[in-house]
Order: C-alpha cells, then sequence, then structure tokens
C-alpha cells in the first residue's frame, strides 16, 4: 500500500527538483528520500525520475503520478481541516517577510496566531521583496508577506495593507518649515531602501533629473539602520512613516513637506498554489486582520 509519506516525498522531489532540498523540506535524510522514490517506483512498476547524473527530470508516468499525488494530499489536507479545530491543525510554515511588516503589524500577526493555531510552528525569514518572490517560485518559502504587485501569475496573492513613505530629517539638519523642494533634499545624504526595491527605484528616477545636483543615496537593507542614521542626523530617510511615527511624535525627527512623491507600498500575501493551501488559506486571513487592525 502506497502511504501519504512516501506520496509527499515525490512531491517534494517534483517541486524542488532536489533530493537534498526535498529532504530538508521533510526534516530527514537525503538517503532516505532516495529509499521512498525508489520504493514508490517499486510498488508502481514504472519509472518515475529519468537520472542524468546529479539531475533528473519527470518521466511521462511520473508527470502523471505527481498530479495525482497532488489531489490526494489535498483531499487528505481538506479531510484533516474539516474534522480538526484550529487549535488541532498542526505543522511548520516557512513565512517570508519583508521588513516593514517587522515593524509594523507583524507583532500582532504573531500573537494572534498562536492564540488560534498554537501547533503550527512558523519558520520566519526576513528579506527584501524581489528576494521573497525568488523564493517563494523556487519553493524554498510556503508564504510571503512582500512588495506587489508580482510580476509572476503563478504566485496567488491577496492584498494586505498599503504603506506611505515619505522624507524624514532630525532637526539638526536645519531644514526650515514648510514645503522644501527636492532640489533642497539631494543636497544631503539620502537613506533609503535596498537596492533592486520599488522605493530605491523610483528615489532614483527622482534624482536622474539633470536640473537637481550631485546626490548620494545610501542604500540598506535595514530600515532599522536607515531610521537610526536619520535620527543621528547622517542624513535624510526615505522611509515608511509608521516607522517613523515615534520619532516624530517626540520631536526626534520631523517629516519633509516636499511635492516629490513616491508611491505608497503595496504588500500582498503571495503562495504557489499546492497541497498546503488549508493551511495557508487561515493564514493570510490573520495576516489580513493583523494588517487591518495595527
Amino acid at each position: 500500500m502506497i502511504e501519504f509519506r512516501t506520496l509527499e516525498t515525490f512531491l517534494r522531489v517534483a517541486q524542488l527538483r532536489s533530493f537534498r532540498g526535498a529532504a530538508a523540506r521533510l526534516n530527514t535524510t537525503q538517503p532516505a528520500v532516495s529509499q521512498r522514490i525508489a520504493q514508490l517506483e517499486d510498488q508502481l512498476g514504472v519509472r518515475l525520475l529519468e537520472r542524468a547524473g546529479r539531475s533528473f527530470s519527470l518521466t511521462q508516468a511520473g508527470r502523471s503520478v505527481l498530479g495525482q499525488a497532488e489531489r490526494l494530499l489535498k483531499l487528505r489536507a481538506e479531510l484533516v481541516a474539516s474534522v480538526a479545530g484550529p487549535a488541532e491543525l498542526r505543522g511548520a510554515l516557512r513565512l517570508g517577510v519583508a521588513e516593514t511588516i517587522v515593524h509594523t503589524w507583524l507583532p500582532l500577526f504573531l500573537e494572534t496566531m498562536a492564540q488560534r493555531y498554537p501547533l503550527i510552528a512558523l519558520e520566519i525569514e526576513v528579506d527584501i521583496s524581489p528576494n521573497l518572490r525568488e523564493r517563494l517560485l523556487s519553493r524554498e518559502l510556503d508564504l510571503a508577506f512582500l512588495l506587489g504587485p508580482l510580476s509572476a501569475p503563478e504566485i496567488l496573492t491577496q492584498a494586505l495593507r498599503s504603506e506611505r513613505i515619505a522624507f524624514f530629517a532630525a532637526p539638526k539638519l536645519g531644514l526650515e518649515p514648510g514645503r522644501i523642494p527636492l532640489a533642497r533634499i539631494a543636497a544631503f545624504p539620502i537613506i533609503t531602501f535596498a537596492r533592486n526595491t520599488q522605493p530605491f527605484v523610483r528615489l532614483r528616477e527622482l534624482l536622474a533629473d539633470p536640473a537637481l545636483p550631485p546626490s548620494r543615496v545610501h542604500a540598506s537593507a535595514s530600515l532599522s539602520t536607515a531610521l537610526r542614521m536619520a535620527l543621528d542626523g547622517l542624513g535624510i530617510a526615505l522611509i515608511p512613516a509608521s516607522i517613523a511615527r515615534d520619532a516624530v511624535a517626540t520631536g526626534r525627527l520631523l517629516e519633509i513637506d516636499t511635492p516629490a512623491r513616491v508611491p505608497d507600498l503595496n504588500f500582498v500575501a503571495g503562495a504557489l498554489a499546492g497541497p498546503d493551501s488549508q493551511l495557508i488559506a487561515p493564514v493570510i486571513a490573520i495576516a489580513r486582520e493583523a494588517a487591518a487592525r495595527a
């Protein structure tokens, strides 16, 4: 009799295109994964993988079995979800999170998850959105909260929340009150998101105006670092307003009124379709709830 564990192993190998990756995902060893695949081939009497050195491809039979395995595992997940209460659902979920969310509504999300799904273990990775997108596509992550829109139709997305971003400066920089043109801002070093992110690209487009003076842009993958640099007066930070809220309230930072605008950051939840969807759907619902409440 074919076990669900064996089918899940085959599914992970096919998805990740790696015996080693499947072993890590299933918390087992590479020899154990190889043994399960060989056992499945023996039970079905067909070859599922065509091996060529260290790489492999699915045979025609392998592609057929993959589709059936996906359906069976999805049905099993639906069965478990239909009879188990939230407190009884268990499993591990690899979650990628953009740093802006870490500083805003992630704590509320984690608190709610712990209350409603105490047996679900979250493996959280914080990274910039372009990297999270690639890790989703390679199935290194099950779910990600990242900047949208995503130019990958295979990733299913749901809107979470928009974040306004603006320029912030320490009072010691001596910027005069009132509306400040971008040319005045560009005279200072500007601290913002990492390269290849939407805000960084948009800022570079604004600063490309030949009428503006040469500017220095410090890109940081850590918004905490960008905030700290702004507080120390090392430059003007272009960061989410929610991250600078406390510093503005206490007078340590000033929001700069300028006609130069960078579009809001629109965050989405992204995941690939698969047998884990029954677990991912309620997690996204909690994320949307936390994002709305924070």
